[in-house]
């Protein structure tokens, strides 16, 4: 005869498997999830959206979620391995900053969903896939260009990039055509090291520089902007940095929002939504930053017509 002791386990297994069956998608629920992340280099505007997109995780319920960051040097050979690592550990998302991070673990052929955050261009470069899904930084560049414009004629533009990073070349391209209806030489230099900014003084003669959203390039913006200034050369970034500010003029998309943007679709993955059924999505926080302190310092003068469109001045 079956003992009352044994009659209660019995049970207790039985509503177990019962809970199990029934409620199959609750019960997964409750297992704790891990997002790998791939951040390249130390570049505030990822550090930026990194924060925010914790923060929205949290503010949500998601707080306990385990998120593996991974920080490759900006090279291929660590993009490829960056991603092969969380393809390792098995992650359940893999969240990328930036267009060379998201290409990496694209080319990975992973299954595990793909969200990526600040890329300027995903389509004029092949980020796509059934699960793959995202946030798009594109800005302007032609309203850049025009605010540096109106800040000293140019009819020579230096153009920082990195001939490794597809976004920043597909950027180089689109300054290139804006540069026909605009007449002036684009000047090409090409960036994958911090000594290579020495490149600009042996560039010749320029007027302004434009920094593509390069990580190579904006790594080292340090030396960069001192060359701009010893040179008098006005400077334009698409990527916010509010650990150096001293470029001239700043246009774009906010990295706060699109951190909550890659929050938020992966809060929809995780309750089972599929990454192709999740359009990418266009950031509407455009920022334009105009640095009227350093602009003075170099000798020119930000027109008072441009001012009044700028988000925020620093004086």
């Amino acid at each position: 005869m079956v003992s009352s002791r044994i009659q209660r386990q019995l049970s207790i297994c039985f509503i177990t498997i019962s809970i199990c069956l029934l409620f199959p998608f609750q019960v997964l629920a409750a297992e704790k999830k891990t997002i790998g992340v791939i951040m390249t280099g130390d570049i505030p505007y990822y550090s930026k959206m990194h924060k925010a997109f914790t923060a929205k995780l949290s503010r949500e319920g998601y707080g306990d979620v385990q998120v593996l960051l991974q920080r490759p040097y900006p090279d291929q050979v660590s993009w490829s391995n960056a991603a092969r690592k969380l393809i390792a550990v098995d992650v359940d998302i893999i969240v990328t900053y930036g267009a060379s991070v998201t290409l990496a673990a694209i080319n990975e052929r992973t299954s595990i969903p793909i969200v990526y955050a600040g890329v300027y261009n995903p389509d004029a470069i092949g980020i796509t896939g059934k699960n793959i899904t995202g946030s798009i930084s594109k800005v302007p560049a032609s309203s850049l260009i025009r605010y540096l414009k109106g800040i000293t004629a140019i009819t020579s533009l230096g153009v920082l990039y990195s001939d490794i990073e597809k976004e920043s070349i597909k950027q180089v391209e689109e300054i290139g055509d804006i540069s026909k209806d605009l007449g002036f030489k684009v000047v090409k230099i090409n960036i994958r090291r911090p000594e290579d900014v020495r490149k600009i003084k042996a560039s010749g003669k320029l007027d302004a520089l434009f920094l593509t959203c390069s990580a190579s390039v904006n790594m080292s913006l340090d030396a960069i902007l001192e060359i701009a200034r010893s040179n008098k050369l006005p400077t334009a970034s698409t990527l916010k940095n509010e650990n150096n500010p001293g470029v001239v003029i700043t246009l774009s998309a906010s990295p706060e929002e699109q951190g909550e943007l890659a929050a938020e679709k992966v809060i929809k993955i995780l309750h089972g939504a599929r990454p192709n059924a999740l359009s990418p999505t266009n950031s509407k926080n455009i920022e334009l930053i105009f640095n009227l302190k350093e602009n003075m310092a170099m000798g020119f003068k930000i027109p008072m017509g441009l001012v009044t469109e700028a988000t925020k001045i620093i004086q």
